[in-house]
């Protein structure tokens, strides 16, 4: 199609923002959660391998499975290996330079379950779709829609929680450490001061934690009213 010469115009006026903001968005569900914390190229790497990826402060951990193993009949039952590595990020310290690699580099990846759990919802119900749809079967392809709808939409709910349960956990775990090395260090006020920050940081784990437990009751509650409402028809 033709554009006019108005937008043409627009456009290369705009040009790097508008391929910017296309290029994001071939990967905004990952660029949402890790923004900045890896390069173009890992970001592609990631994609092309289908690597799950969890972020915690400034630390990642990559999880990847394989295809079933040792089956002796397709539909069998049969194990799987899966690989997980933990790695810092990218980020660059104050100096320019790469920060420093941690041992461990922090947690397990506090969403990666429930990220799982409904990654393969969404893709279930999406294929549930897109077969009904092909045979012709309305009623079941509006109920897939709406299933893939809910799933997502309780994924990005969640998410923003399950940052702050990770962020408090992480800043809670240094918190106990500043404590230890206070105390040993004869700095009982800056001790007592890291206490605060540890019991402030609990406070507020728990409460997240309280949000999303609300949060998967209410898309529970949705959910078997979707399939309620389905057998009704």
């Amino acid at each position: 199609s033709k554009i006019s010469l108005e937008h043409k115009e627009e456009y290369l006026q705009n040009r790097q923002e508008i391929v910017e903001i296309i290029l994001h968005s071939r990967y905004v569900n990952m660029y949402n959660l890790l923004k900045n914390h890896l390069s173009e190229q890992s970001y592609i790497a990631i994609v092309r391998n289908q690597i799950l990826v969890d972020v915690q402060t400034d630390d990642l951990l990559f999880q990847i499975f394989t295809s079933n193993i040792l089956q002796r009949k397709p539909q069998d039952e049969s194990p799987f290996f899966e690989f997980i590595q933990r790695v810092c990020s990218e980020c660059v310290g104050p100096d320019g330079c790469p920060k420093k690699v941690k041992p461990g580099c922090g947690g397990f990846g506090i969403r990666n379950f429930l990220t799982l759990f409904l990654s393969i919802e969404v893709t279930k119900a999406m294929l549930a779709a897109s077969n009904a749809k092909r045979d012709g079967k309305i009623k079941e392809y509006e109920f897939a829609k709406r299933k893939v709808q809910l799933f997502t939409d309780q994924l990005n709910e969640s998410n923003p929680l399950l940052t702050e349960i990770s962020e408090a956990m992480t800043k809670e775990g240094a918190a106990r450490d500043n404590i230890t090395l206070s105390y040993r260090e004869g700095r009982t006020e800056d001790a007592k001061v890291w206490e605060e920050v540890t019991e402030k940081e609990a406070t507020a784990k728990s409460l997240a934690n309280d949000l999303l437990m609300e949060c998967n009751m209410k898309y529970q509650r949705l959910m078997r009213e979707l399939r309620e409402s389905q057998e009704d028809i």
